[in-house]
């Protein structure tokens, strides 16, 4: 098996995309919890391999494979900005991890009506893989425009596949 973790998003398969989404799965769980990586994989229905082939994102230590605290691998994403939804493809897991904070922010204010945890990414900034920046939609009109535009916000997918 050929190691996936070197291609971008744009150049994989719609299977190899299907594959590197359950393994970016099964790293974040890696990293979350204590478990072993190998009962995680299992219990996503994947091998070990294949998250190691798709991620680069474990190393050996004491002879236990273990999760990398971050990870190069390219990934497609959703964020908002300027009033519109759209696909960013990025290539640094603490990149995808801001974005996912923005995306708790952003359905914390939708519940909440509080606009302090929304405010904290006014001025913040992701580069892309083709390195241009984004900025993440703070306007809350902006945002509850975005929400109605979204039928199903329990169901909003912020990985983009």
């Amino acid at each position: 098996m050929q190691k996936t973790f070197k291609k971008s998003w744009d150049e994989l398969t719609p299977k190899q995309k299907s594959l590197r989404v359950k393994s970016l799965s099964v790293l974040t769980q890696a990293r979350r919890t204590k478990k072993l990586p190998r009962i995680i994989a299992r219990e996503n229905h994947i091998s070990l391999i294949t998250v190691i082939h798709h991620t680069n994102g474990f190393k050996k230590v004491n002879g236990r494979w273990t999760a990398k605290k971050y990870d190069h691998t390219s990934r497609s994403m959703i964020i908002s900005e300027n009033g519109k939804t759209k696909s960013v493809t990025i290539s640094d897991s603490r990149h995808a991890k801001t974005i996912g904070r923005y995306h708790n922010a952003v359905k914390s204010y939708l519940d909440t009506g509080d606009k302090s945890k929304l405010k904290k990414f006014s001025k913040r900034k992701i580069k892309d893989s083709d390195g241009n920046l984004h900025t993440f939609e703070t306007n809350p009109k902006k945002v509850e425009e975005i929400n109605e535009k979204i039928e199903e916000i329990e169901f909003f997918e912020v990985y983009d596949t």
